[in-house]
């Protein structure tokens, strides 16, 4: 299966519960916070420079959660994601006809159509980066603006949660064993598929945007937290918490999602 073949049925086997992440305001878990801080950034970066009434497309709208707020507060929104599941729901619950299957890699909308484009964590899961921003530059009117989410590279607690994850995997044969032969249990397997998710270092990621025409006007970094622990304790309230140094630059290097406004250069 290609790796968007994966990322489509990865997305649509969890369409309900990315539904569930933003109910709670103040979720307890690292994931759904994460998802929630990452919004909120987004929005201000967007606010700040786009006016209600302009056109934003959401890429990788998912099940049109963020699609629906833009509406909500005054801009023309669409959407589009490559999961049909995801498309299916958003159509059922907000505009039927502001949202469609799409890949980011042929946005289709015309050149120059929009004023800003939203493309919240969609980079990650691609092979390379080049097509999907030249698509992004497309669709953008002169000076038109992009929010875009990426991974962390740098990320101490994501290099912590490796380490754990390199322990566990050389565990396996001896916890298989004792599952197996001395407790006769069988492994868990939630049975979603293993998807590319790369990670991004900030100087050679903005030298990229720059040489696609892509002007960088803001740049926030948030969610601290170990993956790794969530099943011993929550952590949301750790990653709220890191929200007010998203901006500091002594210390939002040590978060492991990063935002970026951009502003295209035509």
């Amino acid at each position: 299966m290609s790796s968007k073949g994966q990322v489509d049925e990865l997305f649509t086997k969890t369409v309900d519960d990315w539904a569930r992440f933003y109910r709670d305001p103040k979720p307890a878990t690292l994931n759904a916070q994460n998802l929630v801080s990452r919004r909120r950034f987004a929005l201000e970066m967007l606010e700040a420079r786009v006016s209600p009434g302009s056109k934003v497309l959401d890429i990788g709208c998912g099940t049109g959660h963020l699609a629906g707020e833009l509406m909500q507060r005054g801009y023309a929104a669409w959407g589009v994601d490559l999961a049909e599941a995801m498309v299916e729901y958003a159509r059922e619950h907000y505009d039927a006809d502001r949202f469609r299957v799409g890949d980011i890699e042929r946005i289709p909308f015309p050149d120059n159509t929009f004023d800003a484009v939203m493309c919240l964590g969609v980079m990650e899961y691609l092979e390379k980066d080049e097509r999907a921003l030249r698509e992004m530059w497309r669709v953008l009117k002169p000076g038109g603006r992009a929010v875009i989410t990426t991974p962390n590279i740098v990320c101490p607690f994501f290099h912590a949660d490796m380490a754990v994850l390199k322990m566990r995997v050389a565990a396996r044969p001896l916890v298989g064993f004792i599952r197996h032969r001395l407790l006769g249990k069988s492994s868990p397997h939630n049975g979603l598929p293993q998807v590319i998710h790369r990670r991004y270092y900030r100087p050679r990621w903005q030298n990229l945007l720059r040489s696609m025409q892509l002007e960088t006007e803001d740049w926030a970094c948030h969610s601290w937290g170990w993956y790794s622990l969530e099943r011993f304790f929550d952590q949301g309230a750790l990653c709220r918490t890191s929200d007010r140094f998203a901006r500091n630059s002594l210390l939002n290097w040590l978060a492991s999602n990063q935002l970026v406004c951009v502003r295209a250069i035509k």
